[in-house]
């Protein structure tokens, strides 16, 4: 045994960078031919194989939720299965394996990869020892090295592209944007601008860094003429040269480096991305390029979740009103019990009918929306308004009471009143009661609107509390 670490040591002394001691490792350890070794390095947060024996294909870039490798890397701590077919965390990639032990490979107390070993017989006495002194010479050769090489440019910029591509959420984009911009060339402080409509100038839409509040509060006018003929700016780590007129202000604030690249979709100026920095730096042309091949990325990603997240909201909406169509109010209500207290509203409009046979429909639809805006500024933070059918409504309001229930009602039949669309409205309102189901509610407060059609309209009842045989979810 120290005569085998010892000549491990030597070859290793000889190994010029870190995937050269991967290979002396896994060559010292597949000279026994029962152990089919092999060394996994992190790289973007993924475990890429260095070196490996034995094997007829290899698998790559595993990320930290992977079998017993990425485990190990994971927690940093050995794993060792003595019987594969008994694993959930094994991954078969060699016929006839029995068990299976992996170590983390450590530099300067983090762990940087794993030295995994398959075994086509079960492992014997002193094999652990024996592979956990392998493990501990490889991070300690890699740690005189000075670590593992850094990713390059390219190889970053991939990655942040694969992890942009799989965001759906539009603010999502823009926030993974700065960070890989930052990540690609770390000035300190990032800005995503962008254009307030067709055309419009560009506005701030998120910022990072110490310089977020000056690249939000300066005219991004400048920035905008710069980058929309397709041209980068960059500036060149000349303290004592003056700036161009139109960039002054951003000099006078303290931004001492400037990059700014636009973000095209099909011939059209998305945005702008920034870069700032406090301190005067030269940019390497490279890292410009690096930002417009992001930017390109980033605004493809940020055009297709827009257009997705527009889709869902007509897909999940009233296209007259813009309210949430009666799907999404069931929906709403079967997730409010989740609340403390939901009051469920119900309402539809006095008289419709005779309204669009005399006016037309053209006019009932200017009547219904409206109406919409008009209760829609009566609600208070946390309430949700519904267009749950031709002329009827139904809102789900946040409450601690009945009293503040009706209350809550008698606003949105009083705010129907003040906007002056010459029609009024009957309210229903319900209180759900504990153990209540959806149906339940919703009959209650269907009966408390016709309560009121009743009476005479244009008014709003609560219900009582008394259950009623079951009837059809207003919808």
């Amino acid at each position: 045994m120290r005569l085998t670490s010892a000549l491990l040591g030597l070859a290793l002394e000889a190994a010029p960078d870190a995937a050269a001691a991967a290979t002396t490792v896994v060559d010292h350890v597949a000279r026994e031919q029962r152990l089919l070794p092999a060394v996994y390095l992190a790289r973007g947060g993924r475990l890429r194989c260095a070196a490996l024996r034995g094997y007829w294909q290899a698998r790559d870039g595993l990320p930290g939720r992977a079998g017993v490798m990425g485990r190990t890397y994971r927690e940093g701590t050995e794993m060792v299965v003595e019987d594969v077919s008994a694993s959930e965390h094994y991954l078969e990639a060699n016929p006839g394996v029995v068990a299976e032990a992996c170590f983390p490979l450590r530099t300067g107390g983090l762990t940087v990869g794993v030295l995994n070993v398959e075994s086509r017989e079960p492992l014997r006495d002193g094999d652990l020892a024996y592979l956990r002194e392998c493990a501990r010479a490889l991070g300690a050769r890699i740690d005189e090295l000075g670590g593992l090489p850094s990713e390059s440019g390219t190889q970053r910029l991939l990655r942040h592209v694969a992890d942009i591509a799989d965001l759906q959420d539009a603010a999502a984009v823009a926030d993974a944007l700065l960070s890989a911009a930052l990540d690609l060339v770390p000035l300190g402080s990032a800005l995503l601008a962008r254009p307030t409509g067709a055309g419009g100038a560009l506005r701030p839409s998120v910022a990072a860094g110490p310089l977020a509040g000056v690249l939000r509060a300066a005219s991004l006018e400048s920035i905008g003429a710069w980058v929309e003929d397709g041209i980068s700016l960059f500036t060149v780590g000349e303290p004592v040269a003056p700036p161009a007129a139109s960039l002054a202000e951003l000099r006078a604030a303290g931004v001492e480096t400037l990059i700014a690249v636009g973000l095209f979709a099909h011939g059209e100026l998305l945005g702008a991305l920034v870069l700032a920095s406090d301190a005067p730096a030269v940019i390497a042309t490279d890292d410009v390029e690096l930002l417009e091949q992001l930017a390109t990325h980033g605004a493809a990603c940020l055009r297709t979740a827009e257009l997705m997240g527009s889709l869902r909201e007509r897909a999940e909406t009233d296209p007259l009103t813009g309210l949430g169509h009666p799907a999404t109010f069931h929906e709403a209500l079967a997730s409010s019990h989740r609340r403390p207290t939901t009051a469920v509203v119900v309402c539809d409009i006095d008289g419709f009918k005779l309204l669009n046979d005399t006016y037309g429909h053209g006019h009932g639809d200017r009547v219904l929306c409206g109406l919409a805006d008009a209760m829609s500024g009566a609600l208070r933070r946390g309430d949700r308004l519904f267009r749950v059918g031709g002329d009827e409504f139904a809102a789900l309001l946040a409450v601690e009471s009945r009293d503040q229930a009706l209350g809550a009602a008698m606003r949105l039949r009083d705010a129907v009143l003040e906007a002056r669309l010459g029609v009024t409205i009957s309210v229903g309102v319900a209180v759900p009661q504990a153990g209540e189901t959806d149906a339940a509610v919703l009959a209650r407060a269907d009966r408390a609107l016709y309560s009121v059609k009743e009476g005479g309209r244009d008014g709003v009842a609560l219900a009582n509390d008394e259950p009623l045989p079951s009837t059809p979810a207003l919808g």
